[in-house]
């Protein structure tokens, strides 16, 4: 079994690969790394050499579901991270497990053994996204509406009057139909997380749109995306060929 390791750090990535050499010592460790940008390099050109991915969430430049904004990972993932509240985000990319550190050879044992189960019978390795989805959020109750501050006013701002988010720096701004921007206080991996993914999709690192906020997608070079919004955007967006085919995916349902 080739393993590729993302994790940045160094004891917790030791700690991984004392106890898979534990279990077995066939297991071969390709590389471990430690950001996103590296990971994605090494994704788009090596994936296919991996069979078993254990990957951290939390990392040096930012969250790894970053990493899947950059390229289709199409191999099994095995989430190891300290911090439980992102498991519904782990579970909507190929994830068959989610241990909690520090990982322990019991917990990292189970893994690998459904690790192994699913490979046995390849028609096991169904879409965890949509067999979570059934199973589990068909009944999620999803962000409706905003409070928001204008000044000394506060006011509810309804999910749907809501055209984008979009990340500045550390500030996010709500903007709407109306053309009014508020700040909200939540990040966009958060907004990810509570806003109905029938309507919305993140578009890029720093902005997610509704879908009746889109005026016009024109084709771009290297199969990516021109995105005009309205009320218009700030700055050009061009999606990225990956995220170009989910676009086109989430807009043709």
């Amino acid at each position: 079994m080739r393993v590729l390791i993302i994790e940045d750090e160094t004891t917790a990535a030791q700690n991984l690969q004392r106890i898979l050499r534990s279990y077995s010592l066939e297991i071969e460790v390709l590389a471990v790394i430690k950001s996103i940008k590296k990971s994605v390099g090494w994704l788009l050109e090596r994936e296919a050499e991996v069979d078993l991915i254990f990957m951290d969430i939390k990392l040096s430049d930012g969250l790894s579901f970053e990493i899947f904004e950059q390229v289709a990972v199409r191999k099994p993932i095995i989430f190891t991270t300290a911090f439980n509240e992102y498991a519904i985000q782990a579970f909507r990319v190929n994830s068959i497990d989610y241990l909690l550190k520090p990982v322990g050879i019991a917990a990292l044992t189970r893994a690998l053994e459904k690790f192994q189960r699913l490979q046995l019978d390849k028609q096991m390795l169904v879409d965890y996204q949509q067999v979570f989805s059934q199973l589990r959020f068909n009944e999620r109750q999803y962000k409706s509406r905003f409070l928001v501050k204008s000044g000394t006013v506060l006011q509810a701002v309804e999910v749907q009057d809501v055209a984008y988010f979009v990340a500045d720096g550390n500030l996010v701004l709500l903007k709407t139909f109306q053309n009014k921007s508020y700040p909200v206080a939540h990040s966009l991996h958060k907004l990810e997380d509570i806003l109905d993914p029938q309507l919305f999709f993140r578009v890029s690192r720093n902005l997610i749109i509704q879908v009746k906020a889109i005026h016009k997608l024109i084709a771009f070079s290297k199969g990516r995306l021109k995105l005009e919004l309205s009320p218009p955007f700030s700055e050009p967006i061009i999606v990225s060929n990956q995220k170009a085919t989910r676009l086109k995916t989430w807009l043709d349902r």
